[in-house]
């Protein structure tokens, strides 16, 4: 029996497990005099509390599986992470769609499976492969060129979804002690309305006994097992598919269990899965499980009728004994056929089928001819087995066949065929490749139709996952797409990287808002899949065709507009279907300053995905030259495509209106000087009626501004025009010529650009001007073109640069239905919504605006900015969302996006049916003199950046004064001379470790290799920029631990320095060094030379290192503290002094000073903090609990110190003006969060979101005058990949949080799954624990998220009961509770607007900090 209490251990109080009557033995011994302790008056404890927030949930894919979990058609896969599920479509181009995430368990998933009908092969759509005439889009898109679709030309998305349960359902085991059933019903294209329910398991008597660690399913989903560690399991008997469809058409509910019962096995059980029943006896239900026991492995199974009840059945326990070599099976994989199963083992494979007949045959199969392991460096073993996965084949051409497909830790991939009408069953055993990325546990197979190739899916483990096809009869698989990965996060770095600078002759232009946002870059990955991802969070871009490089120099300075065709060219007789196809051409004019650049895209057939082009459509591109109907000598004002297909140029004098020619047929180029005898096709869009080139030109008018709006009658075009010194608004139509109206509106200031914007049924013309003002016109007559003369809205924008550029159309779902917003881009790097009075600054230089025509949403593009902005739909009180947008490439994972000279969306041709091409809903950027063809992902999501490093990385740091990632890394080789010894393939080689150091760019692509001889830092050639450096004066076997920047200055000298502290193994005692180096630049386009100054040994590895000033260097050596000191006695160079010493009782793990005190996490201690002292260290402060530290972050502006260690919690210490009697330093508050936190930063959040105003005013209200949050907060990583947000709060805010908080946990809509509703009865905060003061943001998010002022409205009227409100007699006073916590926040708030201003205020401090 041992006692929490505190004890004096070396002059310090901590907070130990000891005995009790050891206790009580030491306070008899103590005389009286010396316990008793004079009375003094300490300063006051702050009260503060923490509030946290999930930023970037872990990228850990535990396990995949395809599933119909919203309907019978819809192609789901379910990615189940460590606390949330993912549903995804797989899509027929091999890419995924994201359709729903749910991540509100509260608690880790220990298993998962899926109960329902059994998966059929079914027909998708091939709406990404070769178009041809007959096929016809989605009916939804038919009204998509207006700026606001009317509700009534939507389509009834429940005709075509009808409320019904889906053929499957996912099954969830909790560490909370629960089973979850879920399942989605599509109401539509986008949206999924997701039904769960939930049961109680039962107790377990001890943590092995726990139940949730394995789930089976009978392969007819008539029963279901679920199992704990050890000793039990329980069977569930589950309903008919038929029943469980009736119940939830009935009452909306999911409740598949009929009864139960408890199976005891008495040992370890290792696998569990359901078997096939025999084809005579298909009513019997049989359970397999591998359990240890007494020191051997054994088969259990149990089988019982399904016609008889659960509780009447008595399922008869058999087992055989496993043999030596199959004690601990890696797999288990029930085949279809003769109850027969496969054990994997790491070298072989057993078979072994009727185990209900008594004669039980078992076959063994070795693997494939073994292959080494694909990075045989890291580690001393080889790969496992680790997942299987059985695709998808159609059983009337070979009935008696299985197809098992298995997957090593590697990669390696290797393809099963078992033949049950064979004797040995193993009809084919081979490798089919290698998929070059590590494996996990999550691992399957998709159909994506009939006819077409398997699909695998893969959760990279410690690297990124993908996407690959396996076409027959190929050697290796394809890669089609990628699944980001950013774990382990071993360490991280907050840059503030210059966005404008040039670095090696490349624009440097990160899509960062160029004032102000940081960037994140971490140490990921291992082994040579090991790299520093950029973290980032935002919409994604992908490019759905391959870049045009180095297209034309003259745009490598800017453009004045970009504009995208879509348009299908070719016969359109009903003749040849079989092979007649559309060409599919997309037409980009580029706008130059002096004058036009026409360039043609068109899609190549598909031809086999290379490793260069993953995921990526082959297009063929020519720059037109010659006459096609356009004026490519003059610049494009406006260009755009009317209602039957003809291409409209605008130019500063002319109107061009041509039918652009279809490229070549068989891809063969046409020469120039064949082309005037060349004419377009009778058959081609518009050539029966319209000749190319006709040219409408304007006289003594100079166009300044146009605009084409295209509807689906008529195409309007205004002009803004300059004649004689005057201003003047005219415009035209085209219907089936160009007809200008013959009308003038003087404009009494030059104008700066011209829009036109449907909204319903209403048309809007508007007029921005350089005196900073918008004139809004309504036409008089919509369908002549004339407009109203006299202006409806005039509206001023504030400043002297209040000059706006651009303007875009956006909804806005309220209370009283759609309200249109504009959105005006300013030219002082600023975008006003006008109705609101907003502004949210992006930059000072002019702000493009453009609405997404498949979304509602604008794109905004400023400087070196790319974003969207939207509005939620639940709430019409929210403010405007603002998301980075992030171009990437799958060919090129660490692309890193320039500055986008310009923007625009593809515009589709209008032809009957509406059939969407290969550049259908895309935008065409500019960047550089790249051009880029992206499409926008519709709902944000990390986008990570990787610079490969091709080792394992350890320490990351960005250095200010090189503008540089400095990162430590070890690679891990084997040296394979001796593997040719002989000819023998198998001779073990020698395992080699170098410690490598990379300065990265964060903006150029790393060089990942090197040669493998030794690269002399001191001498030799001067290395290429980015290229990794092996230090010359590591040691065999030595690995870096960590890297400091030092700056000390030695009489007139200053020196940069790095200090590098490392640990390695001699005579089996690990010892380590700390290695100087002087980093010398000589000229800026070269990469830093380091010169070795001093290598120190020491006894003990050197965990950590930390700069004090000025001229001392802190560090940590196996239990000990040192401070190293420079000497003065020489100015000339270095001399090194004796180091103090101060002993501790765990080794530190992080040291950081802040003068005159040094804080130091060790294992075992948490934090201590000493003060140097007349040349001695002195301990001076320590927590007063003993836990085991991580890391730990400075806050003077709070006197806390916010330290992290390995139980997953983090603790806020106070530390005391003066050194108390007991050195202890109070614990503020604790926060226990999912993950254990390994690092600590702070960082800031993004320009837009600095403003207060732009998320603290709605309609016009005042802000809100409590202290707004500072811009800094906290950000944590964990190792699994997750970043935790954390920001410091008030005792009043704290108080009122808490409050909301204790609420939220009892409403089933928000804390549906919340562990802790049983005990939690008391609403009232208490600030009697730490843990108390810690407020999850998480609970908080889902309140705004999912009703808002609604929501909570509806957790202030529940009705109190026993249970769970005992604070609280009324509601009535819960409300006036709730008002009174509220208006002390929000200071001024009204009494009617209190609901509405506390989710406004909810919002604002929990807006990201990426």
């Amino acid at each position: 029996m041992s006692v929490r209490t505190t004890v004096l251990e070396n002059g310090r109080w901590v907070t130990r497990n000891v005995d009790p009557y050891h206790v009580r033995a030491q306070n008899a011994e103590t005389p009286r005099k010396e316990r008793s302790q004079p009375s003094i008056s300490l300063p006051k404890t702050p009260s503060l509390g923490i509030l946290t927030k999930t930023l970037v949930r872990s990228s850990v894919i535990n396990r995949i599986i395809p599933a119909r979990i919203r309907h019978k058609t819809k192609n789901d896969v379910l990615f189940i992470s460590a606390n949330s599920v993912t549903i995804k479509e797989a899509k027929a181009d091999y890419t995924l769609r994201e359709i729903a995430t749910k991540s509100d368990f509260d608690s880790a998933i220990k298993s998962a499976r899926v109960i329902g009908e059994r998966r059929e092969l079914t027909r998708h759509d091939y709406s990404y492969r070769k178009l041809r005439k007959e096929e016809r889009w989605d009916d939804t898109h038919a009204n998509k060129h207006n700026d606001l679709v009317p509700e009534e030309n939507l389509p009834d998305c429940a005709a075509l979804y009808r409320r019904e349960l889906p053929p499957h359902i996912l099954v969830l085991a909790l560490e909370s002690n629960r089973l979850v059933f879920l399942c989605a019903v599509s109401g539509d294209l986008e949206h999924a309305e997701l039904f769960w329910s939930q049961k109680a398991l039962p107790a377990p008597t001890s943590p092995l006994q726990r139940l949730g660690e394995h789930i089976a399913v009978d392969p007819k989903s008539r029963a279901m097992a679920v199992a704990a560690h050890e000793d039990r399991a329980y069977v569930y008997a589950l309903k008919p598919m038929n029943e469980m469809r009736a119940e939830f058409k009935e009452k909306s509910q999911l409740g598949p269990i009929k009864e139960e019962k408890l199976i005891l096995l008495g040992g370890r059980i290792l696998k569990m899965e359901f078997l096939h029943p025999p084809e005579d006896e298909p009513n019997q239900i049989i359970l397999l499980f591998v359990v240890a026991r007494d020191h051997q492995s054994w088969l259990f199974w149990y089988d019982w009728n399904a016609d008889m009840p659960l509780h009447l059945s008595q399922p008869r326990p058999n087992k055989i004994a496993l043999h030596p070599d199959e004690q601990l099976p890696l797999l288990l994989i029930p085949l279809m056929k003769n109850s027969a199963f496969i054990m994997v083992c790491e070298k072989r494979l057993v078979l072994i089928k009727d185990i209900l007949t008594g004669g039980c045959h078992r076959f063994l199969h070795r693997l494939a001819v073994e292959q080494e392991p694909q990075e045989p460096g890291v580690s001393t073993r080889r790969p496992l087995w680790v997942q299987w996965a059985r695709p998808m084949r159609s059983k009337k051409k070979r009935p008696n066949e299985d197809n098992i497909v298995l997957c090593r830790e590697d990669g390696i991939v290797q393809y099963v065929v078992i033949d049950h009408g064979l004797k040995e069953m193993i009809d084919s055993n081979h490798n089919v490749g290698r998929l070059g990325v590590n494996i996990n546990t999550s691992f399957a197979t998709v159909d994506i139709g009939l006819y077409t190739e398997d699909v695998l899916i893969a959760g990279g483990d410690e690297s990124d996952g993908g996407l690959w096809s396996f076409p027959p009869r190929q050697k290796s698989p394809n890669q089609r797409g990628t699944l980001p990965n950013w774990t382990p996060i071993n360490d991280f770095a907050i840059a503030n990287v210059p966005m404008d600078r040039q670095n090696a002759g490349i624009t440097v232009a990160a899509n960062n808002a160029s004032k102000g946002q940081q960037r994140l870059f971490a140490c990921s990955g291992r082994g040579k899949y090991g790299a520093i991802s950029e973290i980032r969070y935002g919409v994604q871009a992908s490019k759905k065709i391959s870049t045009v490089s180095d297209l034309i120099d003259e745009l490598k300075n800017g453009l004045f507009g970009i504009w995208a065709l879509h348009g299908f060219y070719g016969n359109t007789d009903e003749q040849d279907r079989q092979d007649n196809y559309l060409e599919d051409v997309t037409y980009i004019i580029l706008s130059h300053p002096l004058r036009t650049y026409l360039l043609r895209v068109w899609l190549k057939q598909e031809p086999e995905p290379t490793g260069d082009d993953v995921g990526l459509l082959k297009a063929d591109y020519k720059l037109i030259d010659h006459d096609v109907g356009l004026d490519l000598n003059a610049r494009t004002i406006a260009a755009g495509r009317t209602n039957r297909g003809l291409t409209i140029q605008i130019t500063e004098t002319s109107l061009m209106a041509t039918s652009l020619p279809s490229p070549p047929l068989n891809d063969k180029e046409i020469k120039e000087e064949d082309m005037e005898d060349t004419k377009p096709d009778k058959n081609q869009l518009d050539a029966e009626r319209y000749e190319p080139g006709s040219k409408y030109p304007f006289g003594d008018s100079r166009i300044l501004a146009a605009c084409i709006h295209t509807t689906a009658d008529n195409t309007i075009i205004v002009f803004a025009t300059q004649r004689n010194g005057q201003f003047y608004l005219e415009s035209g139509n085209f219907a089936n010529e160009y007809q200008h109206l013959d009308q003038q509106i003087p404009l009494h200031v030059q104008p700066s650009c011209l829009s036109v914007l449907e909204t319903g049924k209403e048309l809007l013309v508007l007029v921005g001007t350089l005196a900073g003002e918008l004139d809004i016109y309504l036409p008089a007559n919509i369908g002549s073109g004339l407009l109203n003369p006299a202006t409806t809205i005039h509206h001023t924008f504030a400043g002297p640069f209040g000059i706006c550029d651009s303007i875009a159309i956006i909804a806005r779902a309220t209370s009283k239905g759609v309200q249109p917003l504009l959105v005006c881009g300013l030219r002082d790097g600023t975008v006003e919504t006008l109705n609101l009075s907003k502004e949210l600054a992006f930059g000072h230089t002019s702000v493009a605006v453009l609405k997404d025509t498949t979304a509602n949403r604008v794109v905004i593009h400023c400087e070196n900015t790319l974003c969207t902005l939207e509005y939620p739909q639940k709430d019409d009180k929210a403010p405007a969302t603002v998301l980075n947008v992030w171009i990437t490439d799958p060919c090129k994972p660490s692309l890193q996006q320039g500055k986008i000279s310009a923007i625009s969306q593809v515009v589709d041709s209008w032809l009957p049916g509406g059939t969407p091409g290969f550049t259908a809903e895309s935008f065409v950027c500019m960047d550089g003199n790249q051009l880029h063809t992206i499409s926008l992902d519709s709902q944000p999501k990390m986008v990570p950046r990787r610079l490969e490093l091709g080792g394992s990385p350890v320490r990351v740091l960005y250095s200010k004064h090189l503008d540089k990632l400095i990162v430590l890394h070890n690679k891990f080789e084997v040296l394979r001379s001796a593997r040719q010894i002989h000819g023998r393939p198998n001779v073990r080689g020698k395992r080699a470790l170098r410690p490598m150091i990379s300065f990265l760019d964060s903006d150029v692509d790393p060089v990942a290799g090197l040669d493998p001889d030794a690269m002399d830092i001191d001498d030799g050639e001067e290395p290429k920029d980015n290229q990794a450096l092996m230090i010359s004066e590591c040691k065999p076997g030595e690995k870096f631990l960590g890297v400091t920047e030092w700056f000390p200055i030695v009489g007139v000298n200053e020196y940069h320095m790095l200090v590098i502290n490392t640990m390695l193994t001699r005579a089996q005692k690990p010892v380590g060094r700390l290695l100087f180096f002087a980093i010398t630049k000589e000229r800026s386009n070269q990469p830093p030379k380091l010169v070795t100054k001093k290598a120190i040994d020491t006894d003990e590895p050197v965990y950590s290192v930390a700069i004090y000033p000025d001229k001392s260097l802190v560090y940590c050596c196996g239990n000990d503290l040192y401070m190293q000191s420079l000497g003065v006695a020489d100015p000339s160079r270095i001399n090194w002094q004796t180091p103090v010493k101060v002993a501790m009782r765990s080794p530190g793990r992080h040291i950081t000073v802040k003068e005159p005190y040094i804080y130091v996490s060790s294992s075992r201690e948490s934090l201590s903090v000493y003060r140097c002292d007349a040349g001695q260290l002195i301990y001076q402060f320590g927590d007063q609990s003993a836990r085991c530290g991580l890391h730990h972050l400075q806050l003077p502006t709070h006197s806390l110190v916010l330290a992290s260690d390995m139980s997953n919690t983090v603790v806020g210490l106070w530390q005391p003006p003066e050194r108390r009697i007991d050195n202890a330093m109070t614990t503020v508050f604790e926060a226990v969060l999912q993950a254990s936190i390994t690092r600590l930063r702070h960082v800031s959040r993004p320009i837009w979101s600095h403003d207060p105003r732009s998320s603290l005013e709605s309609n016009g209200n005042k802000p809100v005058n409590s202290s707004p949050p500072v811009d800094e907060v906290i950000l944590g990583s964990s190792a699994d990949g997750t970043l935790t947000q954390m920001s410091i709060l008030s005792s009043i805010e704290w108080r009122f949080l808490r409050f909301t908080q204790n609420m939220a946990e009892r409403h089933p809509i928000i804390c549906p799954f919340h562990p802790g509703k049983p005990h939690r009865r008391h609403i009232e905060p208490s600030a009697a624990r730490p843990h108390y003061m810690h407020i999850n943001g998480d609970i908080l998010e889902r309140i705004v998220d999912r009703g808002g002022e609604g929501l909570l409205n509806d957790m202030l009227d529940v009705e109190p009961d026993h249970e769970s409100h005992t604070d609280f007699g009324s509601k009535e006073e819960r409300r006036e509770r709730f008002e009174e916590l509220a208006k002390a926040v929000l200071k001024d708030v009204e009494k009617g607007d209190v609901l509405g201003r506390v989710v406004l205020w909810l919002r604002y401090q929990l807006r990201n900090a990426l």
